[in-house]
C-alpha cells in the first residue's frame, strides 16, 4: 500500500491512496496483478525522496493533491491548518477508503490465496485490521524482517537498496531481476514503476525469488553493498577541509 498525510495535519492524520497485488502461481510460475487507487475527495500531501545510486536518500519532494483528482498538484502552504470541521470530514473520508478496501480484499477471497508477503509489514497489517480485514488465516510474512534476520543485519534494508542489488529492472513489456522475468500484461504496463503501489508488489516479488532461491549471490551482492552505503554515510558527515589544512 501507499500512504499519504492528509493536508493541513502536518502528517498527522494518514491514509492509504492506493494498493497493489501480484499474485503468483507456483505451480505454472504464472503472475498475475490487480490495484485499486482511493479516488475520494480530499486532499493529501505526498513525500518522494530522491535516491542516488546505492538507494541513499538525497532530497526530498513534496506533492499536494486531490485523491479524487490526482493528476493536479497544488501549492503547499506550509501554515495551513485543517480546521475542526474538516478533520471531522477527513475522519469519515478515512473510514469510507478502509471500508473500499475491505471490498478490495473481498473480491480476492475467490484466487485462493494462503499467504500474504509484505515489506515492512506494520502500517498494512494496521490498515487491515481498521478496515476489518480478516487476515487470520494467511501465513503473513515480512520480507524486510525476513532479510534483516538471515543475514544478521545490524539494521533494516530498504526496498530501494534491494531492488538495486538484485538489479530490478522493468522493460517495455516485462519486469527482470538479476535471475528472472516475467511478462507484464499490457493493462498494467504504465503502472508497474517503483514507488506506485503495484510496481513496489512486483519490486517485493523478484527481491523475494533472489533472496531465496539464490541467497548466496543475494548476500555477496548486499554486503558489497552495504559497506559502498556506509562509506558514503561517514563521507557524507566529514567536514570539509577550508583549504589552509585547517578544519
Amino acid at each position: 500500500m501507499e500512504f499519504a498525510g492528509i493536508y493541513g495535519t502536518h502528517q498527522g492524520m494518514q491514509i492509504p491512496i492506493e494498493i497493489g497485488v501480484v499474485i503468483h502461481q507456483p505451480d505454472t510460475d504464472t503472475l498475475s496483478f490487480t490495484g485499486k487507487s482511493f479516488n475520494r475527495p480530499i486532499d493529501v500531501e505526498l513525500w518522494k525522496n530522491i535516491t542516488d545510486d546505492v538507494g541513499k536518500r538525497i532530497e526530498g519532494q513534496r506533492r499536494i493533491f486531490n485523491l479524487a483528482s490526482p493528476g493536479h498538484t497544488n501549492f503547499f502552504n506550509k501554515t495551513f491548518h485543517l480546521g475542526t470541521e474538516d478533520r471531522t470530514e477527513a475522519r469519515r473520508t478515512i473510514a469510507g477508503v478502509h471500508r473500499d478496501l475491505q471490498e478490495f480484499m473481498q473480491a480476492l477471497n475467490q484466487k485462493n490465496i494462503n499467504s500474504l508477503v509484505f515489506f515492512a509489514r506494520r502500517r498494512e497489517m494496521e490498515t487491515f485490521r481498521y478496515s476489518r480485514v480478516k487476515t487470520d488465516g494467511f501465513l503473513i510474512r515480512d520480507l524486510q524482517e525476513e532479510i534483516r534476520d538471515y543475514f544478521h543485519l545490524k539494521e533494516h534494508v530498504s526496498l530501494d537498496r534491494v531492488s538495486l542489488i538484485t538489479n530490478f529492472g522493468i522493460g517495455m513489456s516485462t519486469i527482470t531481476s538479476a535471475h528472472f522475468s516475467y511478462t507484464l500484461p499490457e493493462k498494467f504496463r504504465y503502472l508497474i514503476k517503483p514507488h506506485k503501489a503495484i510496481g513496489d508488489a512486483a519490486r517485493m516479488f523478484l527481491v523475494d525469488l533472489e533472496f531465496h532461491q539464490y541467497p548466496e549471490k543475494f548476500k555477496e551482492q548486499l554486503m558489497v553493498h552495504i559497506d559502498e552505503y556506509e562509506r558514503r554515510k561517514v563521507a557524507d558527515t566529514q567536514v570539509p577541509d577550508d583549504g589552509d589544512g585547517q578544519i
